[in-house]
């Protein structure tokens, strides 16, 4: 049993309407690379912060740069507990 015309050339028609993805720039690779690496190293994003802080708490002014890090940073690295090293 085959398709028909009509099924096929709906089919093409909107496959054909559909709008092709724009082409990453340079700068918006790199940044994304940066963006990866800061993750995999562990390191704070302020940019993913300002954007997060935005869509959770609109009516809060963010913390500025400075304070972003030092929290991030104070966050890290004073964890109670015992430690085995």
């Amino acid at each position: 049993m085959q398709p028909s015309t009509e099924a096929l050339t709906s089919t093409l028609v909107c496959q054909e309407q559909q709008p092709a993805r724009a082409a990453k720039t340079f700068s918006q690779r790199l940044a994304g690379f940066n963006q990866a690496l800061r993750r995999i190293i562990g390191a704070p994003d302020y940019q993913a912060y300002l954007i997060r802080h935005q869509q959770i708490h609109p009516d809060v002014i963010p913390m500025n740069e400075k304070e972003f890090f030092r929290f991030a940073i104070d966050r890290r690295y004073a964890k109670a507990g015992p430690r085995c090293c």
